[in-house]
């Protein structure tokens, strides 16, 4: 189907990468409740069904969600309306001849030793649940294809800070920050992610796949790999585990993916987590 590629989540970390990333390709209309060319509260159905036939997309990559795992876990009702309710207003009013790329997360995965591939799902919290839900309501289009990623990279958004943007300014400040010994990943680089997203658009795949790195490692060897890259110095970050910070919703220890499915489906190997870090 020929039209632009519509983005929601204008303002998040993920979209302006994916608008830059895009354009070489295809027009691009950036969309979200307070941001882009078109504002559009994607809860609402009707507000939904005006923006398609507005734009009349080709594409539509979803990239909005809330996020927070702590907010989430606080408002379930809120989660599900964004995380859920959103996916399945687009579907409910999408052309069936237009692709729809949904951006999803690795915390759909269970509290179990990694890496998870695709089809061993089970959240332990509302975040992944509501994701998770969300996933279901996109693969409901005929021309669906689910992302789960986990990225890294500096924010091109106001306001927005990723964890190695956190991570980087913690450190220059010299602020006590505690690297997580007990939470395992396996990010990915912001442009190394939208470039694969680009591919696998290009591609047409459907169904669910995961975007990762190769190996993945804890957050605190993920920091002090940066920090080494970087020339920072760590005398004001300590290495500790999760599991002892009071109040948090409950989080996978080890969130690393497997990739054999989407490196059989491009052809190549995922990079390794240095070769992403040292991107930074």
């Amino acid at each position: 189907m020929n039209g632009p590629t519509l983005i929601t989540g204008a303002r998040g970390l993920l979209a302006p990468y994916l608008a830059d990333a895009s354009r070489a390709e295809t027009d691009v209309v950036l969309t979200s409740l307070s941001g882009g060319s078109h504002r559009s509260d994607l809860r609402d159905s009707t507000s939904v069904a005006e923006l398609l036939d507005d734009i009349r997309p080709g594409t539509v990559i979803h990239c909005a969600a809330m996020t927070d795992v702590d907010g989430c876990e606080r408002d379930p009702e809120a989660a599900d309306r964004i995380n859920r309710g959103a996916v399945a207003n687009l579907v409910n009013s999408l052309d069936d001849a237009c692709d729809l790329i949904m951006i999803s997360t690795d915390q759909v995965y269970p509290d179990v030793p990694g890496p998870h591939s695709e089809g061993a799902e089970g959240p332990i919290n509302i975040y992944g649940r509501t994701k998770m839900a969300g996933e279901k309501a996109a693969l409901r289009h005929p021309n669906a294809l689910v992302l789960r990623a986990n990225f890294f990279g500096p924010s091109r958004s106001e306001g927005r800070k990723s964890l190695s943007d956190w991570l980087i300014e913690s450190l220059r400040r010299e602020r006590e920050i505690t690297l997580f010994s007990d939470s395992l990943f396996s990010p990915l680089h912001l442009t190394t992610l939208t470039e694969l997203v680009v591919v696998a658009a290009r591609k047409q795949l459907r169904g669910v796949f995961n975007l990762g790195c190769r190996d993945g490692a804890s957050k605190a060897d993920f920091g002090l790999s940066v920090a080494r890259h970087l020339g920072l110095q760590t005398q004001s970050a300590s290495v500790g585990p999760a599991a002892a910070i009071p109040g948090r919703a409950p989080r996978p220890r080890d969130l690393r993916m497997a990739v054999d499915k989407i490196e059989a489906s491009f052809g190549t190997a995922m990079p390794k987590l240095d070769e992403e870090i040292a991107k930074l």
